[in-house]
């Protein structure tokens, strides 16, 4: 999705990002993205590879089900989704419901979960969803809810963009570029914020560095034992380098006490 960033007047928060999720125009295109897009390659691998087919699996910040109805096309049984915007997960249950897809949906807020611990083998959460939550301070509580949920044993699956990248590094490192300077900006909170301008509204995400991800995941006690960048994956199709740029894939897990 090409998009350019647009400057807001107050620092972007929580309700900010439930209203760009609620409005029916990009509730429209996450729904058209389950049909028309469905898993990509990249992901479609990493399930396959990380998660059994018996294993209790949780999509958060499910959108529309894009990628929780693709796990149960792939002949995984214990699908879950959640998503903090009610009309995701009202289009999720339809769609659901439509294909007979035995997946449930709830509202639920990644920060505040309300699962208890053990329940899921696996946790999702795809389209680079996590970096969507405004500021380190409440994305360490999702990190720390998700360590709650996971089994012992469990796999947490997450995407992010990557300010290192070839794309991102020339955005970050233009020094005249007032979407990302913070001291002129007050939309932004942290370093790595932008807040992108869309066909269906502005919304916000954090590009954070492989380092600064790496660093709160072991402050959180994960461990990670996989990090690569979609492109090395898999080569998507023209639909799917059309609906996101390439972003890096984790993959992590309890480290042993």
């Amino acid at each position: 999705m090409t998009c350019k960033s647009l400057p807001r007047r107050k620092p972007v928060d929580i309700e900010a990002i439930r209203e760009y999720f609620s409005d029916p125009r990009t509730v429209d295109h996450y729904v058209r993205a389950v049909a028309n897009i469905g898993l990509w390659k990249a992901e479609r691998a990493v399930f396959e590879e990380r998660i059994l087919r018996k294993d209790r699996v949780l999509d958060l910040g499910c959108g529309a089900g894009r990628i929780a109805i693709g796990l149960w096309k792939m002949g995984y049984s214990r699908v879950s989704g959640a998503d903090f915007s009610p009309d995701m997960v009202s289009e999720a249950r339809s769609i659901a419901s439509f294909l007979e897809a035995d997946v449930s949906f709830g509202i639920e807020d990644a920060t505040r979960l309300s699962f208890g611990e053990d329940a899921f083998d696996a946790v999702v959460f795809g389209f680079n969803g996590l970096m969507q939550i405004p500021g380190w301070e409440e994305r360490r509580r999702a990190l720390d809810e998700i360590f709650r949920v996971l089994s012992r044993k469990g796999i947490f699956i997450f995407t992010t963009l990557d300010r290192e990248d070839s794309l991102y590094r020339e955005v970050f490192n233009d020094a005249d570029n007032f979407e990302h300077d913070l001291a002129k900006n007050t939309s932004l909170i942290e370093e790595g914020d932008r807040l992108f301008e869309t066909e269906h509204g502005t919304t916000f995400m954090h590009v954070p560095t492989r380092e600064e991800v790496e660093q709160e995941l072991r402050k959180a006690g994960y461990k990670v034992v996989d990090c690569r960048m979609r492109s090395e994956i898999a080569r998507e199709k023209e639909e799917v380098l059309g609906f996101s740029e390439d972003c890096r894939f984790w993959v992590a897990k309890k480290r042993a006490s």
